[in-house]
């Protein structure tokens, strides 16, 4: 009772609320005046959840693979995710999408992640009850980005069967050394985590355009308005500094098929973190590919075309 006082007398914000979320509109579409058919809905999860998800495919194209989307921290897939979805759908693939708990148009507090299990089940549940029900005798892969990689990895690393491989794009899946908080700043936000959980009042110092290219227009950036522009919430922070922990102890179990794609002037998960992965795990099939001038958003700038086809040609190797 307290905490919802303070929290909303201070923090409140009107996007807190998933209906106001799903009210937004936005002006300009990647679908526009194209060809590829597109339906969207909503999947209920094990906990009763509202989560929206989309679909993208081409009608009278024979369909080679299924692809399944996880968009990155604080963002969701209405707006950034479209084009890519949109070329990988034109190449055959039908192509699903999924705005995790508290994300985009789904049911939660508003980027607040209380437990990162619940993203990695709904993932898994979204696989078996939806994808793996259509184009049965299709492949299925997974494509990360940032925080989607380490929710990709954690998913197979668990159910390797559920995919035949994965794209991992800038993943999060280690801390810098300099940015590990000491044992005793991490045992003071533990306990805070059990009185303000949902309170945003860590620090915060990266602005979204940050994470792109300086040639990508600012207007691009900023014309996502359910992009997170807020100091994280306490409990999320939390989540995402154990997730990766527990990633980078055990970067050596990982056996699935990948490629890890990452920017050289990446800010935001260091590019090294990429070459520990490839170095570290035991896949057999493993692909590592750098671009010296790319930043973290690799989907969009000057280079997204290129980033574009070798996602596609790794793909449609494994397909063919």
């Amino acid at each position: 009772m307290f905490h919802d006082i303070i929290y909303n007398t201070i923090f409140y914000n009107k996007f807190d609320c998933p209906l106001n979320r799903r009210k937004i509109k936005y002006k300009e579409n990647h679908l526009n005046k194209s060809l590829i058919n597109y339906n969207d809905g909503y999947f209920i999860n094990s906990r009763n959840m509202k989560l929206y998800y989309q679909k993208f495919f081409l009608p009278n194209k024979k369909i080679i693979g299924k692809i399944f989307y996880l968009h990155g921290y604080a963002t969701n897939n209405t707006y950034w995710s479209t084009e890519i979805c949109k070329k990988l759908a034109e190449n055959g693939y039908c192509v699903y999408t999924l705005d995790y708990e508290g994300h985009g148009k789904s049911d939660g507090l508003w980027v607040y992640i209380e437990d990162f299990s619940f993203i990695e089940k709904d993932v898994s549940d979204f696989i078996v009850q939806i994808i793996n029900k259509e184009y049965r005798n299709l492949k299925t892969f997974l494509i990360g980005d940032s925080m989607g990689g380490a929710v990709a990895i954690n998913v197979l690393k668990k159910q390797k069967h559920l995919s035949s491989g994965c794209v991992l794009i800038a993943p999060m899946i280690k801390i810098s050394d300099n940015a590990k908080p000491s044992e005793y700043i991490r045992d003071i936000l533990i306990y805070l985590c059990d009185y303000i959980p949902t309170f945003p009042i860590l620090p915060n110092n990266n602005l979204p355009e940050s994470g792109f290219h300086p040639l990508v227009s600012r207007r691009v950036i900023y014309s996502n308005p359910l992009i997170y522009n807020q100091k994280p919430r306490l409990k999320t922070a939390l989540e995402l500094y154990k997730v990766s922990c527990e990633i980078e102890e055990n970067l050596d179990k990982i056996d699935f098929p990948y490629i890890v794609i990452h920017g050289l002037q990446d800010k935001l998960t260091d590019c090294s973190h990429s070459k520990f992965l490839y170095n570290s795990s035991k896949s057999k099939d493993k692909t590592i590919k750098i671009y010296d001038e790319g930043y973290h958003c690799l989907l969009d700038g000057p280079f997204k075309d290129l980033v574009y086809d070798d996602i596609l040609v790794w793909l449609n190797n494994r397909i063919f």
